[in-house]
């Protein structure tokens, strides 16, 4: 404990609370313009990926029609693996269209990890759950590394990225179908 007269260490405490805001304001700035420019990114990989529209219902009379649109996960994933600054991956996609872009700490993401990003976009894309959410089907193995070749990555390493993703308990790959794993939303 300081032998300093209290008014002398409460001026001390506010000079380093006037301090701590300060750079908390600082740093509340930075974060916002950080994603602002993800915002961009993300934006631009929607505009070039596009959504998917299906005919869902029409009317009795023919005189309406439903349409819904969505966007292909997997296809935004992998767009954004190409298109987000070194450092970033998207590390999950929502049903509703969200997604987390994550910061790796590093200058340069490791292509195993965008390529496991693409892989369980696919997982999420091809999985089919009922109202209740529980899953009625979800994709072949076989179709996940089709779908994966198709998105620019190279077959051995999504045969690898896959069994890792397993491995990490992120899927799990039964009976020649990969199913989302306790761990799908955390990785």
């Amino acid at each position: 404990m300081s032998d300093d007269p209290l008014h002398e260490r409460m001026r001390e405490y506010e000079t380093t609370a006037e301090e701590a805001a300060e750079r908390a304001r600082e740093r509340d700035e930075i974060a916002g313009d950080v994603g602002d420019r993800l915002a961009e990114h993300v934006g631009a990989a929607v505009t070039d990926v596009g959504v998917n529209v299906r005919h869902a219902e029409r009317s009795r009379d023919g005189h309406r029609h439903r349409f819904t649109a969505r966007l292909d996960r997997a296809a935004l994933v992998a767009a954004l693996t190409e298109s987000l600054p070194g450092g970033f991956v998207v590390s999950h996609v929502n049903d509703d269209g969200s997604l987390s872009v994550e910061w790796t700490g590093d200058r340069q993401t490791p292509s195993k990890r965008e390529h496991g990003a693409v892989l369980k976009a696919i997982v999420a894309e091809e999985t089919v759950s009922d109202d209740d959410g529980l899953i009625e089907s979800v994709p072949t193995r076989d179709r996940v590394i089709e779908r994966a070749v198709e998105l620019g990555v190279d077959e051995d390493d999504a045969v690898r990225r896959l069994h890792r993703l397993a491995t990490l308990d992120v899927v799990d790959v039964a009976d020649g179908r990969v199913y989302p794993d306790e761990n799908f939303s955390r990785y």
